[in-house]
């Protein structure tokens, strides 16, 4: 059991079931993006047949034959034929222009004596390689000596054997080549064609001839080396088929697969069950609250991992956008977040999930840490239009930041701390009237409250309206503050006589009473009860309603 929770967190910091999927996907994809994109010009070759001809003087009887048969007999006794196959592998088709450096085959030191192409896929293909094949006498010289110059000499050559002019295996003196050249090697995708090759092991010399005795056929065995040089531009690869490779592209991911699999598999056997959690099957879609969305989406997972069957949506549309979701759905498997108590709130079947504390915040150069309440019913009518009619505040034109009228937190500021609606909207840059000019106040609205405090943070002279975890980071780097209302702030012991009016109950509002085992019932009561659920409201900086004792006396009131 240890090392499958080992396994199970190694799966966690993978990143979980979802990238290791992927990572599983991309490794059985790989051979064949290798083979298609990245290496997608190919060229395959193997050495098929790479043996001497098997003729030689020791088949003849001793003195038996013309002297001709027996000078044929040690001419083939060092010949030996090599067969190499190629073909166009890859996804592409390959031209002459695609090679840094020709194709080319050498024999060790075995000489080139005839050669041919045979099985090719076209006539058209077999012309055009013959015509391209280049005979060279070393590696690192120039292959000059086409097949028609080949053919001339060993023409001469066989006729010198035969005539007797050739004896005791010494030759005249004759032009040598090691290797062959395939300089016009042109092959649409899948086309294929054998080159033949005739070879022949260099003869002894004086020393060698005198450790054996005359006449006596050469033992030695015939080189079997054949070896390749050439290079495609860019993505090509030349590849020997006939070479045995333990570690390749397909078997590396072939294995990682194997393993990740097998990783997976057992990381899920790993995870105990969770008997605390009452795990409901199907799909449900939670909408409402930009504030709280994040974090219920974390909650959401919490569930949905402990709980397989479960699939759980969250879309943040605001509090009255989830709500009416719910109304005009009219489906059970719908639920709304709702900052505060929704006015269809009797309509609804509502569950109390956490207080959430809100904040009236300015820019840094407006110099206020307090703000009364009347004060902030004068700036919202237009009374006070500059900081500098505020007690404390500088002299910069007040700029109004607020919530669009589908905010939960919107309905909240002008309820609680308002006392009635905000002021017409009279600009979209929020620091001039340029949507109405003869508004009393310059305000504008934004989405979600993260946006808003980022305006805050940005214009001079700005005072908006947020969340406690919205204003975490602008508050950290100085560039708002968050203001006491009449010198008071929040304190969950003394919420219902503290006289802070900035907070609220969260809601999760169904339609109807969730049918106890169903997805909404279970997931409700794991959402309000559940320590794990607790916890991810806890490190958000919300304070879970319910308790062992019951609701908190704050949850109640509201």
């Amino acid at each position: 059991m240890a090392l499958l929770r080992l396994l199970e967190q190694l799966v966690d910091f993978l990143g979980g079931v979802g990238p290791v999927l992927f990572g599983i996907a991309l490794l059985l994809v790989a051979p064949y993006v290798d083979r298609l994109v990245v290496r997608r010009k190919r060229i395959s070759f193997r050495v098929l047949y790479n043996s001497k001809i098997g003729v030689g003087p020791e088949t003849l009887s001793d003195g038996e034959g013309p002297p001709q048969l027996h000078q044929v007999a040690r001419l083939l006794e060092r010949m030996s034929i090599v067969v190499i196959r190629l073909r166009n592998s890859g996804s592409y088709d390959i031209d002459p222009d695609d090679f840094d450096r020709p194709l080319s085959f050498t024999f060790g030191g075995r000489v080139v004596w005839n050669a041919r192409v045979s099985d090719a896929s076209t006539a058209d293909l077999r012309k055009l390689l013959r015509e391209g094949l280049r005979f060279f006498p070393e590696e690192d010289k120039p292959a000059r000596d086409n097949l028609v110059t080949v053919r001339r000499r060993l023409t001469d050559r066989l006729a010198r054997w035969i005539g007797g002019s050739a004896t005791n295996g010494t030759e005249a003196a004759e032009p040598t080549w090691h290797g062959v050249q395939l300089t016009k090697l042109e092959l649409k995708r899948g086309e294929k064609a054998k080159l033949v090759v005739v070879l022949r092991e260099p003869v002894l010399t004086e020393q060698d001839q005198g450790e054996q005795d005359q006449g006596e056929p050469d033992q030695r065995e015939i080189t079997k080396l054949v070896k390749h040089t050439g290079k495609l531009k860019d993505a090509g690869v030349i590849r020997d088929e006939g070479k045995v490779r333990r570690v390749t592209l397909p078997r590396v991911s072939g294995a990682l697969v194997i393993v990740l699999s097998a990783l997976l598999v057992l990381s899920r056997l790993a995870q105990p069950e969770d008997r605390s959690i009452a795990c409901g099957s199907g799909q449900l879609r939670i909408e409402g609250s930009s504030v709280f969305m994040s974090t219920m989406r974390t909650i959401a997972d919490e569930y949905v991992k402990a709980c397989g069957d479960a699939r759980i949506e969250t879309t943040p549309n605001g509090s009255l956008g989830g709500v009416r979701t719910v109304l005009e759905s009219g489906s059970p498997d719908v639920i709304a977040l709702s900052d505060g108590k929704s006015n269809y709130h009797d309509q609804l079947y509502g569950e109390k999930l956490a207080i959430v504390v809100y904040f009236v915040v300015v820019n840094k150069e407006v110099g206020l840490s307090t703000i009364g309440i009347d004060d902030l019913r004068k700036i919202n009518d237009g009374t006070w239009v500059d900081w500098k009619q505020v007690r404390g505040g500088a002299s910069l034109p007040i700029r109004i930041i607020s919530r669009n009228q589908n905010s939960g937190t919107r309905q909240l500021f002008e309820h609680q701390v308002l006392g009635t609606g905000e002021n017409m909207l009279s600009s979209d840059e929020c620091r001039e009237k340029d949507r109405n000019p003869a508004a009393p106040v310059i305000r504008c609205e934004r989405d979600d409250n993260a946006e808003v405090i980022r305006q805050v943070a940005a214009v001079p002279g700005a005072i908006g309206y947020a969340d406690a975890l919205s204003i975490v980071e602008e508050r950290k780097s100085g560039s708002i503050v968050a203001l006491t209302l009449d010198g008071k702030a929040f304190d969950v012991s003394t919420a219902a006589t503290s006289g802070y009016p900035f907070w609220t109950v969260e809601y999760l509002y169904t339609k109807t009473r969730p049918k106890p085992g169903s997805l909404a019932a279970d997931f409700l009561q794991f959402a309000r009860t559940h320590e794990r659920a607790q916890l991810r409201l806890t490190e958000s900086g919300f304070r879970p309603c319910a308790t062992k004792q019951g609701l908190l006396e704050p949850c109640v009131l509201r």
